[in-house]
């Protein structure tokens, strides 16, 4: 399914809105291609505001016409196209409700990852932590009730790859943030090693640098995070 579709998904140099696309493509074995937007359309970010839908990125190019922008639309698009969807309305109703909770840690944890460091990062991460672990035993009780090891049952859907990439950045503030939630931490466990998401997870570009210097590795090169090309 949607094994035709040519699929361009534009974004920066950060690990923030595009991955939970990038697994769900994954996961699904569709091929795509990952742009820098200056690589993508040949300007830089402050020409491309001009241009692209509501001066907004991540951005998905289908067929080279098609724009999807948003990163739950675009989450959405592709499970669709891989399929993957619950199969009654009530359970996609859920796994919508809960990804968008996902969503709401985004900011300003992926400032916080990406770009802050020294007492800035510190200050960022006292008060991402501390709006955080409040929310943790939601998570948790849904994994219990419905038996795991993803949130939903025995298959991820596009809530579990929202909430994954969270997590996985809120590790980079507290290593031991699950130790006492061993179902949140089989669940990374599991998603990490799905088929494809593993393959994908292997080969990204490793963050490096967190609360001190954020960079990522890019053909072995490491690069400041940011929406340059410098």
């Amino acid at each position: 399914m949607g094994s035709n579709v040519k699929l361009d998904l534009i974004y920066f140099k950060m690990r923030a809105f595009a991955e939970p696309a990038q697994f769900l493509l994954s996961y699904g074995n569709l091929e795509y291609k990952y742009h820098m937007a200056w690589d993508y359309y040949h300007k830089s970010w402050d020409e491309l505001k001009e241009i692209i839908p509501f001066g907004q990125l991540p951005l998905l190019v289908v067929n080279d016409e098609i724009k999807i922008w948003q990163s739950g639309s675009i989450v959405r698009y592709i499970s669709n196209l891989i399929g993957k969807n619950p199969r009654n309305t009530e359970e996609l109703g859920k796994v919508d409700a809960l990804f968008e909770s996902s969503q709401e840690l985004l900011q300003p944890l992926n400032m916080t990852i990406n770009f802050l460091s020294g007492d800035a990062f510190e200050k960022n991460k006292e008060l991402v932590l501390g709006s955080f672990k409040p929310k943790l035993s939601y998570f948790n009780r849904i994994i219990e009730t419905s038996g795991g090891p993803f949130f939903y049952g025995s298959e991820p859907f596009y809530c579990d790859f929202g909430i994954y990439h969270q997590f996985s950045l809120l590790r980079f503030l507290d290593e031991q943030l699950f130790k006492d939630t061993p179902l949140i931490s089989s669940f990374m466990g599991k998603i990490e090693n799905l088929s494809g998401v593993k393959e994908y997870l292997d080969k990204r570009p490793e963050l490096i640098g967190v609360s001190s210097c954020p960079q990522l590795v890019i053909n072995g090169k490491a690069v400041a995070t940011g929406a340059s090309q410098d």
